[in-house]
Formats: structure tokens, sequence, C-alpha cells
């Protein structure tokens, strides 16, 4: 092949003068020409159908020219969040000049993007061989391990707007309405729809203890919910009858118990029971699928006759409300041991030993229908993740009295950085190393979590002048490492050059706490369109792109990243209350107030208490979460966030072994429902 150099020639430029007034006889220049070569590959933008050849519904992916085709159709099937291999299906491209498709060659995987000219913002579609009989379909079902990917449509009936949904062909049709219910804009239906030959096919929750497999669902069928609203079992919501949202969070609570809700529903209308009538009638109507609200009115008329406080339909405390509801179910029972025993009591022991000598323990239990947990308050007390402008960050404690974001802000100041302005602090919540909120000045803390809160650090600048985010990504996964900070940047005449003195800075930080080579770090600016383009911070021209620059990526080589998260292992669990952290503090062993009199002693006598549950353990436990405190000069709330498992919460380290009880495994409790309480003791809702 000819070199490409050689065959170069200038273009021509004609000017005013006549070629006549050139004078041949003068020895021409030698013009040299040296092509530039550009060592660094950029990266390829395409635009891939997440529905079948849908050019209104598409997904963007960033991947470099020197990647193979291989490469790029993972990186399709990761984005889709497809369990395909890149075996299993080919790819084909938008042609833009009649809009038709064409393959793409894959008989060679290993070319790359560039071998195969293949253009940025070239739309792509994944084609999959059509099944044409069972055989094939039970084939593929075994090939992927009985995981079925199915196009689920977001809004009724709508072929256009879908997204892929991986199951396993085992579950049932009830298991994956629940799943689909998470992912869909209508909640509210009871009924799945499923494309055919014939149009759509109906499934009625008479079908909902089949299995995916029975029913022969098909790899990438595309199924939807109806287009109406049906109502769904249980999901009944109940009218406010004055102030009675403690009572309706309550029934509501107690109504997603399932045991109790099924046995409630099989006592007979027999029973001379007016409570117990009218309770097991709201629950079999809000149980039924044939409505969406009802009135609590004739349950509420019942319990009023034996409470009458009721009556006025005032604003009440739901835990109280709760517990009154319960007593008086049990009491209709008329045996000792009813249902209500049964699931919701349990036993208490309390424990007091004597320091004075004789080292003697008195116990006394005590029956327990809940369990009360008081919630300090530790409000002036404030752990806070600080980021500075150099890259470094600390968690640093703040004592405040503040309510809100701004007045917090001016405690940090005033405690660590009294020459910092306000302005130059930007509050945010961040979590897994991401912003995912930004506060103002007015935000309540209330309104806060206060173990993600983080002050972020704003370099100083001027009126011309813009913030523009760096994002740390480990350079392989793409995930964040660390959280991100701010830099500044020019708002007009953008020079690379402009931000190297602070990205220089950043580079040293991380080198710094790793060790790691300049080359292992790498920074691109992304655009509004999400374009990457790699950034070369000591480039001296003018690069007014720059301008729509959204953020910078610094990203870094995976094997450095450990080195860099080892110097920063920053623990803000002190900062996070959470239930375990109560129970312990419940049942922690503790000096009593005062002095104790020991029965054996004859005398009054230092004393330390303790309390621990007893087996057998209620198979409901209601947690009550003390959050008022009453004293002669106020009665305040306490907001803090209490932070709780959903499952699992495992309560074998608050039990005594007692009567030749033996605990084989560890007890556990999942959460089936909160009250939560919104406002203060004047006034609030739940």
């Amino acid at each position: 092949m000819n070199d490409p150099a050689s065959n170069f020639r200038p273009p021509l430029i004609y000017t005013s003068s006549s070629l006549s007034d050139k004078d041949y006889s003068q020895p021409r220049p030698v013009i040299s020409i040296v092509p530039t070569l550009f060592t660094t590959p950029k990266f390829i933008r395409f635009r891939v159908c997440r529905s079948y050849r849908n050019y209104y519904d598409l997904i963007h992916i960033y991947i470099r020219e020197d990647k193979t085709l291989i490469q790029l159709k993972e990186e399709i099937s990761r984005k889709l969040k497809s369990l395909m291999a890149y075996t299993d299906f080919s790819l084909t491209k938008s042609q833009d000049n009649d809009y038709s498709w064409a393959r793409i060659d894959d008989s060679d995987g290993h070319k790359t993007i560039a071998d195969l000219r293949l253009c940025s913002d070239t739309i792509l579609n994944v084609e999959t061989p059509k099944e044409t009989n069972n055989n094939i379909q039970n084939n593929v079902s075994n090939i992927r391990g009985a995981i079925l990917t199915l196009k689920l449509c977001k809004q009724p009936m709508n072929e256009v707007d879908c997204e892929y949904i991986d199951i396993r062909s085992s579950i049932t049709i009830g298991q994956l309405k629940e799943e689909a219910r998470k992912r869909v804009i209508n909640q509210k239906t009871k009924h799945l729809y499923l494309w055919t030959s014939n149009g759509w096919m109906k499934y009625k929750s008479d079908l909902d203890h089949l299995t995916v497999a029975e029913l022969g669902f098909r790899a990438y069928s595309m199924i939807s919910f109806e287009k109406d609203d049906d109502p769904i079992p249980g999901l009944c919501g109940l009218t406010n009858l004055g102030n009675t949202c403690f009572m309706n969070s309550a029934l509501q609570c107690l109504s997603n118990i399932p045991e109790f809700t099924r046995k409630i529903q099989s006592l007979g209308n027999e029973i001379n029971a007016p409570i117990i009538g009218a309770y097991a009638a709201l629950i079999r109507l809000m149980w039924s699928g044939e409505h969406t609200i009802t009135a609590p009115s004739s349950l509420l008329l019942n319990i009023s006759e034996s409470l009458p406080r009721f009556r006025q339909y005032r604003q009440q405390d739901a835990q109280e409300f709760m517990n009154q509801i319960l007593h008086l179910i049990h009491q209709e029972l008329t045996n000792e041991r009813t249902l209500i025993t049964d699931q919701f009591y349990g036993r208490m022991q309390s424990s007091v030993k004597c320091l004075g000598g004789c080292n003697s323990i008195e116990t006394r239990e005590e029956v327990i229908s809940f369990l009360p947990l008081p919630v300090d308050n530790e409000i002036n007390q404030y752990e806070i993740l600080y980021l500075e402008s150099n890259g470094d960050q600390s968690l640093v404690s703040v004592c405040s009295r503040a309510r809100t974001i701004g007045t917090l802000i001016h405690s940090f100041i005033e405690q660590y950085r009294p020459q910092l302005s306000s302005t130059r602090i930007r509050p945010v919540r961040i979590a897994e190393n991401e912003i995912k909120d930004e506060y103002s000045d007015y935000t309540r803390l209330n309104e806060t979590t206060r173990h993600e809160l983080a002050f972020i650090e704003l370099p100083e600048k001027t009126f011309d002048k813009s913030y523009v985010k760096v994002v740390f990504l480990n350079r392989q996964t793409y995930e964040p490492f660390r959280a991100p900070i701010y830099t500044i940047r020019p708002t007009y005449d953008y020079y690379e050059s402009d931000l190297s003195d602070q990205m220089n800075c950043i580079q040293n930080h991380i080198q710094s706490k790793t060790g790691a080579p300049s080359s292992a770090c790498h920074l691109y600016s992304i655009n509004h369109m999400d374009q990457a383009k790699y950034l070369n911070v000591n480039a001296t021209q003018e690069n007014n792109q720059l301008l729509f620059m959204k953020h910078i990526n610094f990203e870094l080589d995976s094997k450095w990243i450990e080195k860099y998260t080892s110097k920063y292992k920053i623990d803000r669990s002190s900062s996070k209350p959470s239930l375990t952290s109560l129970l312990a503090d419940f049942f922690h062993e503790e000096p009593l107030n005062g002095d104790y009199y020991c029965s054996q002693c004859c005398d009054l006598k230092p004393a330390k208490e303790k309390a621990d549950l007893v087996l057998p353990l209620p198979r409901v436990l209601i947690i009550q979460l003390k959050r008022f405190t009453y004293d002669p000069y106020s009665n305040t709330k306490i907001d803090i966030y209490i932070d709780f498992p959903l499952r699992d919460l495992d309560l074998s380290h608050y039990i005594i072994e007692k009567h030749g009880q033996k605990m084989n495994s560890s007890i556990y409790y999942d959460l089936v429902a909160v009250s939560n309480h919104t406002g203060s003791l004047i006034s609030g809702h739940y």
C-alpha cells in the first residue's frame, strides 16, 4: 500500500493575483507535511432500542472504538439487564437513508468497532432467533437455567413503552404480578394479560397459583396489566371520621398481619360480640377485592360505647388505640387464652441484683402486649461527612441545637471553619457515594436522613465562573468509589488549562493516598448529551465545547481503589440510631436510681436491674418508639431517624432461658406494618 502521506496534496488557494504574475523561475519552497497522530481511542455513543426496533425508546451506551464486537454485545446485554449471552443474539443497525435495518456481520466477534466502521449515534437493535415450537423454547429454558425474559408494558396495553423483566419459570402468576407491579405506573389492578397471536389473553386471579412454566409462557413474551383499575384485596383505604387518622393507621397495621386477619375472617357471624363483629365485617370488606375505600364508622360506634372518649372524633394516640381495641376483642372472646393472647401477648422478666454484699437476685414477670422503646434526645449532636475542595474528606461531629440546615451550617463554621463563608458549603445527602438530595438553608433537619448528611466545600469563585461536579469512578466498573466534589470553570472563553491547578491538586490527593502513577488517573468531560471526551487539563488551546460540560469523570484504575478506600474507612454507624441499638439500650443492665430495699439484707442497698424477654415470644411483636418527652416546661417530639430492618430482626440476644427451655436457633421477626406520625404533639397526622 502507498503511504497516505505521499499522496497528500495541499489545497489550491486562488488569490486576486493572476497566475501570470508569478515568477516560476524562482525555486519553490518544500512543504513538509507531518500527520498528527492521536493515540487515545475515542468513545463512540450508540443508541440501543429497548423494545424491538423502537426509535422512541432508546438507551445510550458509550464504548471505546478499540473495543471488540463481543465486548459491545456484552455491554448491551448488561445495560438491558438481559441474561442473554453474546452468542444468543445478533445486532442490526438502522440505515439513515431509508430507515431500514441491516445486520451487523458477527462472524468475527473480535473485530473492533473501528474495523466495523460503526459511527457514533448509530441506532442498534437486538435480534433474537424466533422460536418455532415448544421444543426450542424448552431447550432455551434449560440452557438459561429456567430463566425467562419477558417484556412488560409499563403502561396498560402500550406495546411501545416496555421494559425487560427476568423471572424464573417456576414462579406463580401471583408472584409474577407482585414483581411486575413494582415496575409499572398502574399498580391497582389484579388481572394480568399476555400478548398472543390472537390478541391479549386475560389471566384471572383463580390462576394465580399456577406457575409460568405450566401456563406455557415463552421467552420475550409481552405482558401487561389491564387498563381499568381493579381493587386488590386488602389494598383498601379508610375514610377519616373527623380526626380519626390515628384509628385508620392502627387498623391498616392490624389488617396486614396475615394470620390474625385470616382468623378474624374465619369467625362466624353467630358470635355475640359487637366489636368483633364490626371489626370482622370491616376486614372482610377490605379484603373482598371489591372496594378501594370504605368508612369504619360501625366499628368506631361500637368502640365508643366501651370507650366514650372516642365519641368526639378527636386526635388520639395510634398505639394506645391499637392496645385498646386488642384488649376489647380479648374481653369479648371471654376465655383466658384467646386469639389476642396467642398472637400478641408475651412475657418479660425483670431481675434486680443487690450490690450490698449478698448478691441476691429478685425476679418478677409481667405480661406485655407491646414493647415500649424510649428514643433518646440526641438531636444536639450531628456526625457530618465533610468533603473539602482539594479532595480530602473527614467525619466531623457538630454540636448544635439547630432545627434547620442553615443554622447547622453556621454551627459547623463556628466550630471548624471560622474563615469560611456559608455560601461555600453545599449541604447534600450522600448514599453509595452519590448525591441523592440537595438541601436548602431552610430545610428542616427532621426532614433529612441524619446519617447520610454531608457538607461539600465549594472553591471560592468570582461572578464570571460557575461550579462543575467531579465524579470519582472505578475505571473498570464505572461505580463511584468516593463521594463527589466541585471545581470551578469559566462561563465563557474556556481553556482546558483553566482546570489544571484544581484538577492537578485533586489528582495529587488521590496519588498521595494510593501511590498510584499519573497514568492510572483518567479525566473525561461529560456533556449534557452524556457524551464523554478525553480532558487534557494541560492543553492551552481554547475549547468552548467545555462550556456545555455537565460534569467531570475522574476515573481510577481498580487496582488502586482498595488502597484509597482503606485510607477512608469512615464509620457513620454511631450517627445512625437503629432499632437494634434501641433494643440493646432497653435490655441493658443498669444501676437503679436511689437505694433498693433488699429482703435478704433487710436494708436499703445499691442495686442494678436488667430486663429480659421470656420464651415463648409473641407471634406478633408490637414495638412502640416513644418519641415524645414530657417535663414541667415543655412537651416535644424527637424526630431522630431510626433505621430498622425489613427482614430478620434477631431477638435471641434479649431472651433469658429458664425452666429447662433451650433456644436451638435465632428468633427472627419480619416487618409487616409501620404506623408513622408526622407533626408535633399539638398537631400532626398518622
